[in-house]
């Protein structure tokens, strides 16, 4: 597992559907936020109050702290709502997406890692691929669910670029079993390791 330096993480402060923030989001920031700090990483945690009734001013406030965080960021991570072109909860969805790419770019080195925690931004031809091509001079990865699903344990994860099933063949039960552990960490840990050592890690799982 290569380890992570510099983590921007972004949630919504407040509940738009159900406790989709207070039970999902921001738990699941949190605990990706502890768990970069105990590799040693330096962790910036953004909680963007998402009831502001400007898009614009959402979006702004986000992109001001990721610009005041720690310089040449590796990792971004966003939790909360998504559909294939927009992360809803963020209000970044095509109208604001190159922007926020520019901003990326401004402030992340080289080859960071983009982990979309959200519904169906990883759908072909959806937002995750359209950041990694729009970053592909960094050699961004990015990350992003499928479909709809639990915030951050849903398994049908794609890597781009090249819309990568990211589940290794042969061992799609265990991966699914691994990543749906919502007490576990692998949802957390396998943006950061090889193909190798998720295959190794999957085998010696008990089925």
């Amino acid at each position: 597992m290569y380890a992570m330096n510099n983590v921007f993480i972004f949630a919504p402060q407040f509940d738009d559907r159900g406790n989709d923030a207070s039970g999902a989001f921001l738990p699941g920031a949190q605990r990706f936020g502890a768990f970069c700090k105990k590799q040693g990483a330096t962790v910036t945690t953004y909680i963007f109050n998402n009831k502001l009734p400007d898009d614009q001013k959402i979006f702004a406030s986000i992109i001001h702290a990721m610009a005041v965080a720690p310089p040449q960021l590796d990792t971004v991570a966003y939790f909360g709502h998504g559909i294939k072109s927009m992360l809803v909860s963020a209000k970044i969805g095509q109208h604001l997406l190159p922007k926020f790419i520019t901003a990326l770019r401004a402030n992340c080195g080289m080859a960071p890692t983009i982990i979309l925690y959200a519904c169906s931004c990883g759908t072909q031809g959806g937002i995750a691929g359209q950041i990694a091509d729009g970053l592909s001079d960094l050699l961004a990865g990015v990350y992003g669910h499928e479909d709809s699903g639990h915030s951050f344990c849903n398994p049908r994860v794609r890597y781009f670029p090249g819309h990568k099933t990211v589940a290794p063949d042969g061992l799609i039960s265990k991966w699914i079993k691994a990543v749906g552990n919502e007490k576990g960490d692998f949802w957390m840990r396998f943006p950061f390791m090889t193909d190798d050592e998720i295959k190794e890690e999957l085998k010696s799982m008990k089925a």
